[in-house]
């Protein structure tokens, strides 16, 4: 695959950061919806 085309895929992933009002912790999470987004999601894991 390209990095054009990996590119335009990343642009449509998106990422919620979440701040926990009682613990104060902070929760991430990508949310890969689409075939696409998912044969990138390697790219996207904390140990790549």
């Amino acid at each position: 695959m390209s990095v054009d085309k990996v590119l335009d895929i990343a642009k449509t992933i998106t990422t919620l950061k979440i701040k926990l009002p009682i613990s104060n912790d902070t929760m991430t999470k990508t949310m890969l919806i689409t075939k696409k987004h998912k044969s990138i999601a390697i790219l996207f894991d904390e140990n790549f």
